[in-house]
């Protein structure tokens, strides 16, 4: 297919390179061979921005200085010439230029990148008249290049509002950023102030806290001192003025009442036994003396007395019957009341004993309280200085022994085992009937409160 030369309205170097790198992004890359004033420029490859100084120095320029270049674009070959394809520089046209187009064939691809290249050039149809004149074509020459002048014109304006457009908007974007940079710079330093005035707060927070802390252990300190010595006080009052109460008393007054009484009667049955005993000696003496004298008589008198003599020695023998009972009471009586008076005097030992043992008490707790306070002070002083709580073994070693009763005392005996023992417990021997069999201790000592099964 042969090539196809189209007119171009004349187009300035930018815009060549602007059309270039456009059909670039389109198209793929492409390399471009180009000459400035009939010298080479050399070959630089689209869409990328042209590396070699040559091409950088025509683009800043910004005018007509490319004259031809050969580039290859989806297949396609594209010649550009400046003025025309002509040789003869003094035929080449002041407003049109020269596009050849090869398209190497016929597929879609190339035709699509051929309508692309002449959609970017914009080809025109200058009819010329054959019998125009040179003077018309001078003028006509004139008028394309005053509008090639006033389009470069309106297109540097154009460029020149744009980059003003682009000034303000870098301007506007540099002011917006002081202002927000200025804004985040007096927002971190409001915040750096909320922080320190927060830290502040909580510092004193803090403070308070502990103080309220320490005026909170102050008064429980306080308080727990005042409870020590209001119980040393009450517990030194009581060891002062020990003694027991009158409901203490009071109950305690029937049982020595009953023991006293107890110990009277038996006193009293023992004066009456030996009053007994003294009348029946008596009486024995006179029956016996009748006796004898009735036996020392003649036999005439003995004959005649002997119903009176049978009688006097009945009587003897009822006598002597009676004071060996009476004796018997006696005995039993005495022993009554040896057990008795045993058990007052133990019962009142045992009072005492309790009694001593009660005092000895609130003594020993007086003590435990003032130590337990120093172990408890102890304790404090060692978690404030320490910061820790005081090892175990330690406070072991330390509260051993603390607010125990190591005098537990003799078990407590029923008064019925203990007058049991005072009237038996020296036997050596006690013999029990129960039912149809019998018992016996040897050295019985505590009468047992169960009796086994007999055998």
């Amino acid at each position: 297919m042969p090539n196809q030369l189209y007119k171009i309205p004349r187009v300035t170097d930018v815009q060549i390179v602007h059309v270039l790198t456009k059909l670039g992004k389109e198209f793929g890359d492409f390399d471009v061979s180009a000459n400035a004033m009939q010298h080479g420029l050399g070959s630089v490859r689209f869409p990328g921005e042209p590396a070699l100084p040559a091409w950088q120095q025509v683009i800043a320029l910004n005018s007509e200085l490319i004259d031809h270049f050969t580039a290859g674009i989806g297949g396609i070959s594209v010649t550009y010439y400046r003025g025309g394809s002509t040789g003869d520089p003094a035929q080449k046209s002041p407003v049109l230029d020269d596009l050849l187009i090869d398209l190497n064939g016929v597929d879609p691809g190339r035709l699509k990148a051929a309508a692309a290249v002449l959609a970017a050039f914009r080809p025109v149809s200058v009819p010329r008249s054959a019998k125009a004149s040179d003077a018309v074509l001078a003028q006509q020459a004139i008028q394309e290049s005053t509008f090639a002048r006033l389009q470069k014109q309106l297109e540097e304006l154009f460029a020149q509002t744009i980059q003003v457009r682009q000034q303000l908007d870098d301007s506007v974007r540099q002011k917006t950023e002081d202002l927000e940079a200025a804004y985040l710079a007096k927002q971190r330093a409001a915040d750096e102030e909320v922080n320190r005035r927060q830290a502040d707060l909580q510092e004193r927070h803090e403070e308070l806290q502990r103080r309220a802390q320490e005026l909170d252990d102050s008064d429980n300190t306080f308080a727990r001192r005042k409870i020590r010595d209001g119980m040393l006080n009450d517990v030194t009052e009581r060891v002062k003025n020990f003694d027991v109460s009158n409901a203490t008393r009071n109950a305690r007054r029937p049982v020595e009442l009953g023991m006293r009484g107890l110990i009277f009667l038996f006193i009293l049955l023992m004066v009456l036994t030996g009053f007994e005993i003294f009348k029946s000696s008596e009486s024995q003496s006179s029956i016996a003396a009748v006796v004898t004298n009735l036996r020392e008589a003649g036999p005439s008198a003995a004959s005649a007395a002997s119903p009176n003599l049978g009688l006097a020695t009945s009587m003897l023998h009822d006598t002597s019957t009676e004071r060996i009972a009476l004796w018997i009471r006696f005995s039993l009586l005495t022993i009554g009341l040896v057990g008795a008076i045993l058990y007052y005097i133990r019962w009142q030992s045992r009072w005492a004993e309790q009694f001593a043992t009660t005092e000895n008490s609130l003594k020993q707790f007086h003590l435990d309280v003032n130590r337990a306070n120093w172990v408890v002070e102890t304790c404090l002083e060692w978690r404030k200085e320490s910061d820790s709580a005081i090892p175990l073994p330690l406070i072991e070693s330390l509260t051993r022994g603390l607010f125990t009763q190591n005098d537990q005392g003799p078990p407590a005996v029923h008064p019925a085992d203990e007058l049991a023992s005072a009237l038996v417990g020296s036997a050596s021997k006690i013999s029990l009937a129960v039912g149809d069999s019998k018992i016996e201790y040897d050295k019985p000592g505590k009468i047992p409160k169960s009796v086994p099964a007999p055998k």
